[in-house]
């Protein structure tokens, strides 16, 4: 398709995205948004890069929370920004920079938290906080069961290699408070007529994960339904992902898709998403991109400049 490689090359990447996802479950949609800020300010050693990310305001249902326990939330998700995180050659999210900066702005925040909020639930947040932030390790799993940071930091990239059909595994956080859940994909570019003339790559497949659905409904990290009850409901679930990548240098243009689990009658859940790249919103308008796909290349010529948002 393409002789150049399949290079993650993020330097100076400053962009703005718009992050949508709705989560249906056991009769109930919810609708999370928000504005988040991707900055690439450099190379570090061992072929990693630094990212800086800052985090808008989170809306519920398009509305600012409004419930207490998410109020409280939004207050303690809030100390985890702005975030400086390592990102490896694969495009992989793979470790915490600031993690004493995020430690310390907990600290700070935490009295007055526990002051104006109280009960078991605040208590079991405040707890699930301490140590969340404890130590780099513990900052990172916590940050693996964000939606956001699963998609955008994947294992997208093949350095020194081609674009091509390969197989992979996806960690998706489809159970909050617990180890995402993994989907064995096929990763592989397909033709699609965007309005943009953008490369699609598009990872499909079927959840792998070794616990069983007892296992997740008690939120376990590890599969124990079998030694501590003697039963075993394997898990079911799809997932449908697509990347839609500028051609000059493969970074993100916009991700959409589903996944979803069959979980006990009644339970079942179904996560939708889409990132889309606020151009408008950038500090330097990202450039026109060229078509990658030679498919597209007649069409692509009739196109000056790409729309602002995302469109299928």
């Amino acid at each position: 398709m393409n002789n150049r490689s399949f290079r993650f090359n993020p330097v100076h990447l400053n962009r703005t995205y718009g992050v949508t996802y709705v989560i249906q479950s056991a009769g109930i949609e919810q609708v999370i948004s928000y504005e988040i800020t991707v900055n690439c300010s450099k190379r570090l050693p061992g072929d990693m890069f630094l990212f800086e990310i800052n985090k808008g305001q989170v809306y519920i249902n398009n509305q600012a929370p409004e419930k207490m326990i998410d109020k409280l939330a939004e207050q303690c998700g809030k100390v985890l920004y702005p975030l400086q995180i390592r990102v490896n050659s694969a495009g992989q999210f793979s470790g915490i920079v600031n993690q004493a900066q995020i430690a310390a702005a907990w600290e700070g925040i935490k009295p007055a938290l526990q002051q104006y909020y109280t009960g078991e639930i605040t208590a079991q947040i405040m707890s699930y906080m301490d140590l969340a932030v404890s130590s780099e390790p513990h900052i990172y799993r916590s940050l693996c069961r964000d939606w956001f940071m699963a998609l955008y930091f994947a294992d997208l990239y093949q350095p020194g290699s081609d674009i091509m059909k390969r197989g992979l595994t996806a960690a998706l956080p489809l159970m909050p408070y617990t180890t995402p859940v993994l989907f064995n994909v096929t990763q592989q570019p397909v033709q699609h007529n965007t309005a943009s003339g953008s490369l699609v790559l598009q990872q499909k497949g079927n959840c792998s994960d070794p616990r069983s659905v007892e296992d997740l409904m008690a939120g376990k990290e590890i599969p124990l339904s079998q030694q501590l009850h003697g039963i075993h409901t394997p898990l079911k679930g799809q997932a449908d992902i697509s990347y839609k990548l500028y051609q000059t240098d493969y970074s993100i243009n916009a991700i959409t898709g589903e996944c979803s689990l069959q979980l006990a009658p009644g339970e079942d859940k179904k996560v939708t998403f889409t990132v889309y790249h606020l151009r408008e919103k950038d500090k330097t308008l990202a450039p026109v991109m060229p078509v990658l796909l030679p498919e597209q290349e007649q069409a692509a010529k009739k196109k000056k400049r790409f729309s602002f948002f995302f469109k299928i």
